[in-house]
């Protein structure tokens, strides 16, 4: 892991492990390019939502895929993508309670 330049605010062109902040809206989304070894690049964004409960997050996984062995590479990592993913926003979820908490 990389790490980040600094813990508190994050901005634009930062490092965040084997990503960089490609966008950023404050309190809105965030997009992380991967810079990965990979046949292909591959992106991660959050967003978030106001709703009736408070606030809802989404999380989209973005792939293109580099010839065949792109293809192959994402379609055969299904799976293991799905869980780390699904860990990943209940990690988020769970660290924004914790720190909503008095």
């Amino acid at each position: 892991m990389r790490g980040r330049s600094t813990d508190v605010t994050l901005s634009e062109n930062d490092i965040v492990d084997y990503y960089r902040v490609e966008a950023l809206e404050a309190g809105r989304m965030v997009r992380l390019k991967a810079e990965l070894r990979a046949p292909g690049q591959g992106w991660m964004e959050w967003r978030t939502m106001p709703d009736s409960k408070g606030t809802s997050l989404s999380q989209t996984a973005f792939f293109a895929p580099r010839g065949m062995l792109g293809f192959a590479y994402w379609y055969l990592l299904w799976p293991v993508h799905m869980l780390v993913f699904a860990g990943l926003i209940r990690a988020i979820a769970r660290r924004v309670r914790e720190l909503k908490q008095p």
